[in-house]
Protein backbone atom coordinates (compact mmCIF):
# COMPACT_ATOMS: atom_id res chain seq x y z
CA UNK A 1 0.00 0.00 0.00
CA UNK A 2 1.33 3.41 -0.93
CA UNK A 3 1.70 6.10 1.74
CA UNK A 4 -0.90 8.39 0.13
CA UNK A 5 -3.46 5.56 0.10
CA UNK A 6 -2.84 4.94 3.80
CA UNK A 7 -3.26 8.65 4.51
CA UNK A 8 -6.54 8.82 2.58
CA UNK A 9 -8.12 5.81 4.29
CA UNK A 10 -7.16 7.17 7.72
CA UNK A 11 -8.37 10.71 7.06
CA UNK A 12 -11.85 9.73 5.84
CA UNK A 13 -14.14 10.54 8.73
CA UNK A 14 -17.41 8.95 7.60
CA UNK A 15 -17.97 5.34 6.63
CA UNK A 16 -19.48 6.45 3.32
CA UNK A 17 -17.74 8.86 0.98
CA UNK A 18 -17.58 9.91 -2.65
CA UNK A 19 -14.69 10.32 -5.02
CA UNK A 20 -14.91 14.07 -4.50
CA UNK A 21 -14.05 13.61 -0.80
CA UNK A 22 -10.93 11.70 -1.83
CA UNK A 23 -10.15 14.39 -4.39
CA UNK A 24 -10.28 17.09 -1.67
CA UNK A 25 -7.80 15.13 0.45
CA UNK A 26 -5.46 14.63 -2.51
CA UNK A 27 -5.78 18.29 -3.47
CA UNK A 28 -4.70 19.36 0.02
CA UNK A 29 -1.56 17.18 0.00
CA UNK A 30 1.73 18.60 -1.18
CA UNK A 31 3.36 17.66 -4.46
CA UNK A 32 6.38 16.24 -2.67
CA UNK A 33 4.14 13.84 -0.75
CA UNK A 34 2.47 12.78 -4.00
CA UNK A 35 5.90 12.32 -5.56
CA UNK A 36 6.75 9.73 -2.88
CA UNK A 37 3.81 7.59 -3.95
CA UNK A 38 3.75 8.38 -7.68
CA UNK A 39 7.27 9.40 -8.75
CA UNK A 40 6.57 9.55 -12.50
CA UNK A 41 3.08 11.07 -12.53
CA UNK A 42 3.25 13.74 -9.85
CA UNK A 43 4.04 16.70 -12.13
CA UNK A 44 1.68 16.05 -15.02
CA UNK A 45 -1.56 14.69 -13.55
CA UNK A 46 -4.50 16.35 -11.83
CA UNK A 47 -6.01 15.62 -8.44
CA UNK A 48 -8.87 13.77 -10.16
CA UNK A 49 -6.41 11.28 -11.68
CA UNK A 50 -4.84 10.57 -8.29
CA UNK A 51 -8.26 10.26 -6.60
CA UNK A 52 -9.41 7.69 -9.17
CA UNK A 53 -6.22 5.66 -8.90
CA UNK A 54 -6.35 5.70 -5.08
CA UNK A 55 -10.00 4.59 -5.03
CA UNK A 56 -9.24 1.82 -7.55
CA UNK A 57 -6.33 0.64 -5.42
CA UNK A 58 -8.43 0.63 -2.24
CA UNK A 59 -11.11 -1.37 -4.07
CA UNK A 60 -8.45 -3.83 -5.20
CA UNK A 61 -7.15 -4.18 -1.61
CA UNK A 62 -10.78 -4.75 -0.47
CA UNK A 63 -10.63 -1.94 2.09
CA UNK A 64 -13.67 -0.24 0.56
CA UNK A 65 -16.64 -1.35 -1.50
CA UNK A 66 -18.70 0.43 -4.11
CA UNK A 67 -22.28 1.37 -3.25
CA UNK A 68 -23.65 3.05 -6.37
CA UNK A 69 -21.78 6.33 -6.78
CA UNK A 70 -20.56 6.23 -3.18
CA UNK A 71 -17.99 4.09 -1.47
CA UNK A 72 -18.15 2.43 1.92
CA UNK A 73 -15.35 1.40 4.28
CA UNK A 74 -15.24 -2.28 5.11
CA UNK A 75 -14.90 -2.85 8.84
CA UNK A 76 -12.24 -5.41 9.65
CA UNK A 77 -13.05 -7.73 12.50
CA UNK A 78 -10.26 -8.40 14.95
CA UNK A 79 -9.67 -12.05 15.73
CA UNK A 80 -8.92 -13.00 19.31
Amino acid sequence: MRPIERKVIKSLKNDTFTIYDVEEIVDSTSRTELKKSYPDDSHFQSAKYFAKSIVNALLRYKLIERDGSKFKKIQMQKSE
